[in-house]
């Protein structure tokens, strides 16, 4: 499968049910994807957007901890499936110049990304499915 890289174009919250997104676009396209979150991983990726230093820095998580403590380093973060309306992702780990992936839900590993400021990349295949294209 394809990956193409996604930036954060925005992050908003809906004025019908008070529902977070992200929308993640294409870094070379027009082509938006949103990705439904909660409150606290909202605030976490809105105050590392806007550079305000969280209470909390990217130390304090514990999925962050736990890379940490076993060596690995984050690389990148994956959107890699689409089931239904619900999406997972992957965290792309480094040890030693081996890579491996674990599973993270898609609000966690989007807010981890910005943190730790490593690239996000959606399969195309998802991308094909749910993305919305502006034209231009």
């Amino acid at each position: 499968m394809a990956e193409v890289e996604m930036i954060i174009d925005s992050v908003r919250q809906s004025p019908v049910n008070h529902q977070w997104v992200v929308v993640l676009k294409e870094k070379l396209a027009e082509q938006y994807l949103p990705v439904w979150i909660g409150s606290p991983q909202a605030e976490v990726i809105k105050r590392e957007l806007t550079e305000v230093r969280p209470f909390k820095t990217f130390a304090d998580d514990p999925i962050s901890k736990d890379i940490k403590r076993i060596g690995s380093k984050i690389k990148s973060v994956k959107i890699d499936k689409l089931e239904g309306n619900k999406f997972s992702a992957e965290l792309v780990l480094t040890d030693e110049g081996k890579s491996c992936e674990i599973s993270c839900p898609p609000a966690k590993a989007l807010a981890i990304a910005v943190r730790a400021r490593v690239p996000i990349f959606a399969d195309e295949i998802i991308l094909d499915r749910a993305a919305i294209s502006v034209p231009a």
